[in-house]
């Protein structure tokens, strides 16, 4: 639970829970997850981006330029949000991780983007990154090397 009370932490410190809700930025921010260390060319031509857009760029248009929204309701919301949450747990332990170190990794991320604070936010609201950021990665690799049975 202390790693869900640091990604709260982390929300409420950087203002983004003054924000309030919106779907169109709630919604690009996972895409722009998914879309990270896939080619995106061919959809960056399909959505008419510059070729070297990045995943960032490719998410806020996908969801600003291609869709409406539909007046969904704050349960639909919320069901979707958990929804969300399933699938990556899922994805995660079909990585061969335990329970615990799902949580550990949460725990780094969490910790990494409360060093972030420092810094403002893009035009859309996302938290920057300092320059001398030091990602989780190495930390999550630590975990990763730990995990039972080999992929």
């Amino acid at each position: 639970m202390k790693a869900i009370q640091s990604v709260y932490d982390f929300n409420k410190q950087a203002g983004l829970l003054d924000l309030g809700y919106d779907d169109f930025r709630e919604s690009a921010y996972p895409i722009e997850e998914a879309l990270e260390g896939f080619d995106i060319t061919y959809l960056n031509n399909r959505l008419h981006l510059h070729e070297d857009s990045s995943p960032k760029n490719a998410s806020r248009s996908i969801v600003t330029g291609h869709c409406r929204t539909t007046g969904i309701s704050d349960v639909d919301r919320f069901d979707k949000h958990i929804d969300s949450i399933i699938f990556s747990l899922g994805s995660l332990f079909k990585l061969g991780l335990s329970v615990d170190q799902v949580l550990n990794g949460l725990q780094i991320v969490a910790d990494a983007n409360l060093t972030k604070l420092s810094v403002g936010k893009d035009s859309e609201g996302k938290q920057m990154k300092p320059t001398d950021f030091v990602g989780p990665e190495e930390e999550l690799q630590k975990i990763l090397d730990e995990r039972n049975g080999s992929l």
